[in-house]
Formats: structure tokens, sequence, C-alpha cells
């Protein structure tokens, strides 16, 4: 209604607007009218007359006046003024209860106490939320949101987003100051904002020349890595458990996150297998043998054994670590798979206790294969446009025939793993750091965890059979054991108890023999 008001009452055609009103004037006029009157504004049919007629006078009396110029401006603004003392005046009378108040406070209370409103369930979705826009049987509605207060209802809780009880820990000693890697741990916090992860970073070095001596001269901090995860686990072991973590993994510096809608809780063992309970340990593998640059530890003392002896690997092992080709991860192996290993010696060689899983779940790797069909590393040199991978089974020719490895990167994986690129690291990160912050739909969605889901739950659901029949095999196997024990001490019992009365029966022989000789000693010296 108003809107037709002012299109009829100050057109442009209308003769007599256009000469008693500059255009800038006109324009500014209208906004001004269209912003005092409302329909809004406006609780009863008395208010809504009163301000129509107060309106139309304005407007009158501004397109039919022709005086000079100085009285015009005068006139303009005595007629603002009226407008401001009646909006003042208006603004200050009470409401009906049919009323909607435009006025939401920002900060702090509102200078007086509104009413409070009757609590509204939002999670009801089938709420009409529809009010009167002015009173009578004809007046219009308008969808509006419930209205805005200072404080919920009390049995309303304002929003909060929840933590994990999943973390995230990184090493990055003195390197959080490169730009590729400042960006990718970027590219995680945008992953711990979207689920709610704690992720803690070390950028200093925290154990000595005893433990970090790497004769190959490499960079130091490779230690601290089982050193800040073992802190980390400790401190949660000593919190209430409903309090503490229940997993943190592990991501080297050098990761970037590609899909960050992919959660972590997706990878986890679930927690209502039996056959699953024992399992403190998830890792992946390449052609390199198991990879320490992803993983994840469950928060409980199998963990916090196991990283001790990682920690503690250099100074017990110091003659295989002058082969060894890594440093932390050559622990890894060596403690997970090698028979001369403290855990060949424990049930089940400790297979119960951690489980290889699909490599790209959370550790992709950005080529197809390492080395060329002829030996060349690719990380040996800088990427080429041609290796920038796409994510498909369209790979690069890197004499192999093709053939798309388990461990390349796909479009929809979470992680991309830059392991051996430290010589030409930025050259191979770069890239895929922009097109991570780019957030490409290809790579960042929101569909490919519904499709690792089905993947995840048949790994777990054939693991949970797998570890379940090796335990009952393992359980028979350490009961048969525990008998042969058990008859081999009663055997070495009963030898030493027959030893032990043959020593006495010897000793009271001797003594018999002893006194006899004695007692025949004294009778010829009688004589």
């Amino acid at each position: 209604m108003y809107n037709d008001f002012f299109n009829n009452r100050l057109s442009r055609n209308s003769p007599s607007f256009s000469v008693a009103i500059a255009p800038p004037f006109r324009i500014r006029i209208r906004r001004l009218l269209s912003l005092t009157c409302p329909l809004r504004l406006f609780s009863s049919q008395h208010d809504e007359e009163s301000g129509q007629r107060l309106c139309h006078s304005s407007a009158m009396i501004l397109s039919n006046f022709q005086a000079q110029r100085p009285l015009r401006v005068i006139s303009i603004l005595a007629v603002l003024g009226c407008l401001w003392l009646w909006l003042i005046t208006f603004h200050n009378s009470s409401f009906t209860s049919g009323a909607i108040s435009s006025e939401v406070p920002l900060h702090g209370a509102p200078k007086s106490e509104p009413q409070q409103p009757k609590p509204i369930n939002n999670d009801d979705q089938n709420v009409d939320h529809s009010v009167p826009a002015g009173s009578g049987p004809d007046a219009p509605t308008v969808n509006t949101p419930p209205p805005a207060t200072n404080q919920p209802a009390e049995h309303e809780k304002p929003p909060v987003k929840k933590t994990s009880r999943v973390a995230k820990v990184t090493v990055a000693a003195n390197a959080l100051d490169v730009d590729v890697i400042h960006r990718a741990m970027q590219t995680h916090e945008r992953h711990n904002r979207e689920h709610g992860y704690d992720h803690y970073i070390a950028q200093n070095q925290a154990v000595s020349s005893l433990i970090e001596n790497d004769r190959a001269g490499r960079p130091k901090g490779a230690w601290t890595k089982p050193a800040y995860l073992l802190s980390i686990i400790v401190a949660e072991l000593e919190k209430p458990e409903e309090e503490r973590l229940k997993w943190v993994f592990w991501f080297d510096a050098d990761t970037v996150v590609m899909n960050p809608y992919t959660p972590l809780e997706l990878f986890l063992p679930p927690e209502n297998a039996k056959g699953l309970s024992n399992v403190d340990l998830i890792i992946s593998s390449n052609w390199d043998g198991l990879n320490s640059g992803v993983f994840a530890f469950r928060v409980s003392p199998w963990s916090a054994s196991f990283l001790s002896a990682v920690l503690a690997y250099p100074i017990y092992n110091s003659e295989r670590m002058k082969t060894d080709r890594f440093r932390d991860q050559s622990a890894f192996q060596f403690l997970l798979t090698d028979k001369a290993s403290p855990l060949a010696q424990t049930p089940m060689a400790g297979r119960d206790h951690w489980v290889d899983v699909p490599i790209r779940w959370f550790n992709s790797l950005p080529v197809n294969n390492a080395f060329f069909k002829n030996g060349t590393w690719l990380f040996g040199k800088p990427m080429v446009e041609e290796q920038f991978d796409k994510g498909t089974n369209e790979v690069y020719n890197d004499g192999h025939g093709g053939k798309v490895q388990k461990w390349k990167v796909m479009q929809g994986d979470m992680i991309v793993h830059f392991a051996g690129t430290s010589y030409v690291r930025d050259s191979w990160m770069g890239p895929w750091v922009t097109r991570a912050e780019q957030e490409l739909p290809e790579w960042a969605n929101k569909t490919t965890k519904d499709v690792l889901k089905v993947e995840v739950d048949k790994f777990w659901n054939e693991q949970n059979k797998k570890l379940t029949k090796e335990r009952a095999a393992s359980a028979i196997e350490e009961e048969k054991k525990k008998k042969e024990q058990e008859k081999k001490d009663k055997e070495e019992k009963e030898r030493k108890e027959r030893e032990k009365k043959e020593r006495e029966a010897k000793k009271k022989k001797e003594k018999e023999e002893q006194e006899r000789k004695a007692k025949e000693e004294v009778r010829v010296g009688g004589h």
C-alpha cells in the first residue's frame, strides 16, 4: 500500500515533484518516507491510520512546495523535525500484545527489560513461527524466527561445539616458520574446526644426543615424536577415564588434509567388537613396510609401554641403528614384526594389539610409484606438471605399466603424505596445499565418508572375526604351553626333591659312618 502511495505521489512524472525538489533531495526524501512509514511499525489500526495520514500529508507538502531554495530547505527541515518528534513519541508508547519488536539487543541488556517470551523448542521443525503483522482478522502474516532475547529460557542451552575424545599430535621442530609447512598445518586446523579436534604441536627438539644420534646427519626431531606422544598419553592416563582422550592420531608435519569432512573416528575399531578390544595401534604400510608418518594410538598402558620401547630403541639397538634406513619408523618395524622383538615373546607376538589398515584411509601418497622402472627416485627431483596427480586412475608414466597402486591418492581421500620429499619439499607440497586450500568439490566432499564407512565396517568386521579366531587358537596354544610348562615344572620339582633326598641320605650315611669310625677309635684307644 505504502509503496503504491509513494510511487503515485512522488513519481518522477509528477510536474510539481520535478519542479519542487531537485533529484538528490527527491531520492533521499522518498527513501526517508519509505523507512519511517512501513506497515510493521504499527500495532493497531489506529496507529496505522495515523501513520498513513502523516505520511500522506508529508508527501503532499513536499511534492507541492514551490518556494525559493532557502525557504524550501527550512520547510524540509521542519517537516523532518516533525517526523522525528512523532517517531520518538511513537517509539516510547506501549505496544499491543500482537506487535513485533524490531529492536534486537546487541551487547548487554536493553534499556528496558523486555517481556520474557514463552520458551520455544527450536528443534521442532513442525512449529509454526508465523505471527500477526497487524491487528484485526485481515492482518497479514509474516514468517519470522522466534524472538531474540538476551538469555535463553531456563531449559534451553546455547549451542556448544563438542570437543572430540580424539586428538592429533605433530612435531614440527623448527619447521612451523616454513611457509609450506605452516599452510599444511592450516589445512589440519580446518579439519580440526570441522570435528572439534585438539591438535598438539611440538615446535622444539625434546631429546638429547643420547637418543638423537643419527649418523647420517639428517635433521633432528625424529625422536621427539615418540617422546612427545608418550608424554601426552601418560598425561591422559593420569586423568579419570571419563575425562581422558580415547585415541590420539599422529600426523607428520608434511601431511596435507585434502578432505576436511572425513572424521578420524570413522577409522577406529568399533568399541563393541570383543575381538578388537585389545587393538591399541592402527598403522598402514607401503613398499617400504610399515609407515610411521600417520598412525593412531589408543590411550592405554600398552601404548605407553610401546612408545617407551620406541624411544629407547637407539640405546638398546645402537648397533642395528648403524644399518637402519629409517629412524623411528625402523623402531616401529623392529618392535612389531621382528622375531627378536620383545613383542615376539608375548601371546600372539603382540598381533592382537595392532592392525595394518588400508593406507588410503589416512596416509595416501602423491605418487603411484616412488621409483621409475630404471630405479631412479621420483622424489630426488622437483615435481613437474605431469607428476601432479589428478586423483584418478590416470597415472604418471613411470615405466611400470600404469597399474594403480594401493597407496596412490584418489579424489576424496582425507590425507596426502609427502614422505621422502624433504629435499624438494616445496615443489611437491606447494601445489597440493594450494589445491587443498581451494576445497574443490571433487576433493573436499561429504559423500566420501559414506562410501568409506561401508569399507571400514567391512574391514573391521573381518578383522574382528580373524582376531577372535586367532585369539582362540592362541588361547588353546597358550593353554597347551601352560600345561607343558606345568608338566616340566612338576618334573623339575620332583627331580629336585629326589636330588635333595639323595643328598640328605648321603649326608646321613656319611654322618653315620663318621660316628661309627669315631666310636671305633674310642674303643681301640681304650684297650
